[in-house]
């Protein structure tokens, strides 16, 4: 999430809207909205979370596992294996959620 901006920046944008600048009741219903919005940032994992998290990644990689040896004369050459699709799920959520 590299595109993040703060609500003091997005409140003080509205400011600037020309409609608005006529219209200043307008604006501060805009400015209530922009706060009442919830934060864009993730909110880490904790422990217990995380443990869980984990757990339940283990229990699908070997549903996975077993799905892609069933499966291995099914697919197509340039479809990824599950297993494959586990671990980069776990990848991304560890940097996205984890402390």
């Amino acid at each position: 999430m590299n595109d993040l901006i703060s609500r003091q920046a997005a409140i003080s944008h509205v400011d600037d809207v020309p409609y608005i600048k006529d219209h200043p009741n307008v604006g501060l219903l805009w400015k209530a909205w922009i706060e009442s919005l919830p934060s864009a940032q993730p909110e880490p994992l904790t422990d217990k979370e995380q443990r869980i998290f984990l757990a339940a990644m283990g229990r699908e990689e070997k549903v996975c596992k077993q799905v892609d040896e069933e499966c291995r004369d099914c697919r197509e050459p340039y479809e990824d294996s599950l297993v494959r699709v586990c671990h980069e799920i776990a990848r991304k959520v560890k940097g996205a959620l984890w402390t």
